[in-house]
């Protein structure tokens, strides 16, 4: 009998794998045109660096994985933004001390490229080379975009000769205080500076916020990328060469927040940081942030504005809701967190 019921499995198996054939080949198809067509205006760049403190976290032996999280040598990404030769990539992408930059286009020429202005709350950096009539992407248009969408990230790392190609879907709209998006798209070394489009090619942000000391690491299944509006905002004075520095971080729980659900009150936490406040007080993925200090929060602003009163080093008490193990009733529970310092 339990033969029988095993091989009546596999068949079952094989017969959904041949269904589901057409399907996957279209799918396919859809994300080689995506990789066609935007990778057209995705670009490799070659840094030539002397000291680069910001791409190290240190060395050490094999089990510690320490040399994972350093910047590895290769090729970055980068998006073209305008005809002229105006390109976009990520701050950490081309910090350091900086000797030479090199841009490969699509067309296989090479570039010199001038770094231009920066902006660090956005991860944001602007390149500029000699060139015309480059292809420039669609945008996509604001406020189209919707949690469940799906997405692609391009990438020109680590051969500059052929654009790469990751699948996912929006996760958040509201990252990084409302200045990015939140995808499960696998953002890398190698891809981020890239863009972050629709399936139908149109612009969404340009991926950033990937380097050695982020606490969800490279490839963590949590990838980020700036919005388009929020870049606007800020170009002209990278034009000019103005970096923009990193605002001064406040207090910080380490928890990564998504949008609250119908039905339930309060912030869902998404995803708890390794080795942060919320870790260490016991705060889990799932649970649902309803108060601060007695005050109930209905949304992450107000969740953050909660927060921003405090000091680092201060306690807080949290008021949760927790799913139970019949995963249908809720507990209220309170905890206690103390605030360390944003590491980003």
């Amino acid at each position: 009998m339990r033969r029988a019921v095993i091989t009546l499995a596999l068949i079952w198996g094989a017969l959904l794998t041949r269904a589901q054939d057409p399907l996957a080949e279209e799918m396919a198809k859809a994300l080689r045109s995506v990789r066609d067509s935007v990778g057209k205006s995705v670009v490799a760049i070659e840094v030539i660096r002397g000291e680069d403190p910001d791409g190290e976290t240190g060395g050490g032996p094999a089990a510690v994985h320490q040399d994972y999280y350093n910047r590895p040598d290769g090729p970055v990404t980068g998006t073209i933004i305008s005809a002229d030769g105006y390109i976009l990539t990520t701050a950490f992408n081309v910090s350091g001390e900086v000797k030479r930059i090199t841009v490969t286009t699509p067309d296989g020429r090479r570039h010199e490229a001038k770094r231009l202005g920066a902006d660090r709350k956005l991860d944001i950096a602007l390149l500029k080379i000699e060139a015309k009539d480059l292809p420039v992407l669609k945008r996509a248009k604001p406020g189209d975009a919707r949690v469940g969408d799906f997405v692609c990230v391009v990438g020109r790392g680590p051969d500059p000769s052929v654009a790469t190609v990751n699948q996912g879907i929006l996760s958040a709209l509201t990252r990084w205080s409302g200045t990015g998006v939140q995808t499960d798209a696998e953002v890398n070394y190698g891809n981020v500076g890239g863009p972050l489009v629709t399936l139908g090619g149109e612009l969404i942000g340009i991926t950033s916020h990937i380097h050695p000391r982020a606490p969800w690491g490279q490839s963590g299944g949590v990838g980020f990328a700036s919005k388009n509006a929020e870049i606007d905002k800020v170009l002209e004075d990278l034009k000019k060469g103005k970096d923009i520095a990193k605002p001064v971080q406040g207090p910080w729980i380490g928890a990564l927040l998504a949008e609250p659900r119908a039905g339930v009150e309060g912030v869902p936490v998404d995803q708890i940081l390794p080795n942060s406040p919320a870790e260490e007080a016991g705060l889990d993925s799932g649970d649902v942030i309803a108060a601060v200090e007695d005050k109930p929060v209905k949304s992450i602003d107000e969740l953050k504005a909660a927060i921003a009163k405090k000091k680092i080093g201060d306690e807080i008490e949290l008021t949760l809701r927790r799913l139970k193990r019949d995963g249908k009733t809720w507990e209220v529970k309170k905890i206690k967190i103390k605030l360390g310092e944003n590491p980003n």
